[in-house]
């Protein structure tokens, strides 16, 4: 009999989680006979790829009516001390049955009482972030009556399963680590050639120092600025372009334009902005640095990887330190930033050296391609199902 499960996710933004979530239905639908359903709290660029797979839904608990009669009856609810009107439940979910819901990301957790209640299924929670995403963002995610009710959980990362055990005190037996994962195949198909990328953000014959994800703190998109001014500084005459990939908001944007100009690093560093087509320009990178605080496996790294790019990444910051080898890339002690430049110029001075670690890098990653993840997951899901008939 064909399974009815429930994907819940936070939203459907050119993100992590909600493309890792996206490649597992995708591959579902492809190779089992689940029916997918999905919720999304929010929608985003990945919204169409969810609607060709199943069902899809736009809704959270909370949100006041959009229409504009609503909002006036709101409004004067509101004003008399009432509450306003709330979008109800989806009405074509809430007649539906489920065998499983399965929560993405710890931005979902709230609504595991609900959908428990609702649907009288097992509730698994598919957890992405770390300790200071969870505590910054979602500090009630793991409260008593969530965790009650959610039966097992999937870690990104032995440092995600770490988090979770020691930190949060979720029973080690209800969480399985299941690595993060990428479409190798669709990722080492770039849209442009490497030319056309080029011509695109003017580079020549650069040695092109690569990043990428949305500019930010936990990011470290200032480490990346500060790593260009080391490199700079202690080889002024080397031919190396530092390149950040990925969104940046107006604050931010102004951040950067503003530390590029005072560092003196205008001519050293592009950052691209959002791309629909990231691999168009990781194509173009002779090594991938990953200067994030905190990350619990993310998919950019998997991606340059894929692309035969070495990575670089600070040790205790998440997932990609623990599958980093000499072989493939460095790690180094946390915010040894110098240690960092040091190695970026060696790279840079030895091409052929980070040449033979990216094709290392390109066999390593082979692992956490979606065919070898998906189909460990999807065992999972059959297992929790079987275990609470």
């Amino acid at each position: 009999m064909k399974k009815n499960i429930l994907f819940v996710s936070n939203d459907a933004a050119l993100m992590g989680a909600p493309m890792v979530l996206l490649h597992l239905v995708k591959w579902l639908k492809n190779n089992t006979d689940v029916n997918v359903y999905v919720l999304l709290k929010d929608g985003g660029p990945l919204q169409p790829g969810f609607e060709n797979l199943g069902q899809t839904n736009v809704w959270q608990p909370g949100r006041l009516s959009s229409s504009v009669g609503r909002r006036f009856v709101s409004m004067l609810l509101k004003l008399s001390g009432k509450r306003g009107l709330f979008i109800p439940f989806p009405k074509r979910l809430k007649q539906q049955k489920f065998d499983l819901v399965y929560l993405n990301t710890a931005d979902t957790m709230h609504m595991a009482p609900l959908l428990k209640n609702l649907y009288k299924c097992p509730v698994i929670a598919h957890i992405h972030e770390l300790s200071y995403s969870i505590n910054a963002y979602f500090p009630d995610a793991f409260n008593k009556v969530n965790t009650a009710v959610t039966d097992h959980y999937i870690a990104a990362s032995k440092s995600v399963y770490d988090n979770m055990v020691n930190n949060i005190q979720v029973p080690a037996q209800k969480v399985s680590v299941l690595n993060e994962f990428i479409a190798i195949d669709e990722i080492s198909r770039p849209a442009l050639t490497p030319a056309e990328a080029k011509a695109e953000l003017a580079l020549n014959d650069e040695f092109v120092v690569g990043a990428s994800g949305i500019a930010g703190w936990r990011k470290g998109t200032d480490i990346f600025l500060q790593l260009a001014r080391l490199v700079n500084k202690k080889l002024p005459d080397g031919n190396i372009k530092f390149v950040w990939v990925g969104h940046q908001s107006k604050e931010a944007r102004a951040q950067a334009v503003y530390e590029t100009d005072k560092l003196g690093l205008k001519n050293k560093i592009i950052f691209t902005g959002r791309k629909a087509v990231p691999q168009n320009y990781y194509q173009l990178f002779n090594l991938f640095v990953l200067t994030s605080r905190e990350d619990p496996f993310p998919l950019v790294c998997l991606e340059a990887a894929a692309l035969q790019k070495p990575i670089f990444c600070f040790k205790g910051t998440g997932g990609i330190p623990e599958i980093v080898t000499p072989d493939t890339g460095q790690t180094f002690d946390y915010g040894d930033i110098d240690a960092m430049a040091n190695a970026i110029i060696e790279t840079y001075r030895q091409p052929e050296k980070a040449a033979q670690a990216g094709k290392n890098a390109a066999d390593m990653v082979k692992k956490y391609d979606v065919n070898i993840i998906a189909p460990q997951i999807f065992t999972l899901i059959s297992d929790v199902i079987a275990g609470s008939k």
